[in-house]
């Protein structure tokens, strides 16, 4: 008889095995009640790439202290494979209920993104894009990064209006990048209507140092340049110090458009040496975090959530006023 019951219950333990294995962790217990003091969240971010991103970094830790979630900020070191590994690091910390990805690449993300799945964890992208399926993660909280393309295009169009030559320098960030990749779509989109013409191209990486000298580079080969595009204001810092190495003013020799509007672009616009900078808000934190808790309560979010963002000129007459705002 012992044996018999024995049996029956090693029977059961087995068949509740097998009926839980594969299936989805049922999310935290605070659900549908969750908040922010529930939040654990692992953020992937994607390393140092200049102003932009420190501010960035800052918003989502000072807006973690202001909620009092728990943050467990991870920096990639502009690496995708250590990332990737802090992703899966991030899926086996039972503690850790939201994961936050700021990608440095589209490509590469599904095992992890599944591994988030079957864990129970939300998944928000914030800043960058990736190619994934969009049941694979809550929302997307960003910019338009093909419209911030398009703008600068339009911008670039303004300032090259009555030139005869409308040649134009393209430096280019982290080439798998989805800002890289949407920036250039979207600037090629535009620019075909005042005739401009991108007749160099090259990545830079964000960075100040091979912004300078790539242009450095090029400015070797020819001068025949009327505009620089930077897909971040950083390369277009150091495309500024090349031109005036080489004799040129930027600004009026060279028309300089960059994108990000950090208060290092107010300062060389300010000092006339920049053109016009197309906004992309870091200050990302507060509506992640609201759209994070969201889901986390169960709620179904749009799969795009954009942030505001404006264009910025030398030419501005409350130019200083704004500079003396800037927060990044």
């Amino acid at each position: 008889m012992k044996s018999r019951i024995l049996y029956g219950v090693l029977l059961m333990v087995l068949v509740f095995g097998l009926v839980g294995c594969g299936k989805k962790s049922a999310g935290p217990a605070c659900a549908p009640n969750c908040e922010y003091k529930d939040m654990v969240v692992g953020f992937l971010q994607t390393g140092s790439e200049g102003g932009w991103r420190a501010a960035n970094s800052a918003s989502f830790r000072e807006t973690a202290d202001q909620l009092g979630l728990t943050l467990k900020f991870y920096d990639s070191q502009n690496d995708l494979a250590r990332q990737v590994a802090g992703f899966h690091q991030f899926n086996q910390d039972p503690d850790v209920n939201v994961i936050i990805l700021a990608a440095l690449e589209t490509t590469g993300w599904e095992e992890v993104l599944k591994e988030a799945q079957a864990a129970g964890k939300v998944v928000v992208l914030e800043d960058r894009r990736i190619d994934a399926s969009e049941d694979m993660y809550a929302t997307y909280i960003g910019s338009d990064f093909a419209e911030e393309g398009r703008k600068s295009a339009n911008e670039m169009c303004k300032l090259l209006e009555g030139m005869a030559g409308k040649n134009v320098w393209e430096l280019v960030g982290n080439v798998g990048s989805s800002a890289a990749k949407d920036r250039g779509q979207g600037f090629r989109e535009t620019m075909g209507a005042c005739g401009i013409e991108v007749t160099k191209s090259q990545t830079a990486n964000w960075s100040i140092t091979e912004g300078k000298e790539v242009t450095e580079a090029w400015l070797k080969e020819t001068q025949d340049v009327q505009g620089i595009f930077a897909q971040n204001d950083e390369m277009a810092l150091g495309a500024i110090e090349a031109l005036k190495e080489a004799g040129l003013t930027p600004g009026v020799d060279v028309k300089i458009l960059s994108v990000d509007a950090t208060a290092g672009a107010f300062k060389a616009m300010l000092a006339g040496e920049l053109n016009v900078t197309v906004e992309c808000n870091p200050l990302l934190a507060p509506q992640v975090y609201e759209a994070a808790l969201k889901a986390l309560n169960g709620e179904t979010l749009p799969k795009w959530i954009p942030s505001q963002e404006g264009v910025f000129s030398f030419d501005m007459p409350n130019l200083q006023e704004i500079a003396d705002g800037r927060k990044y």
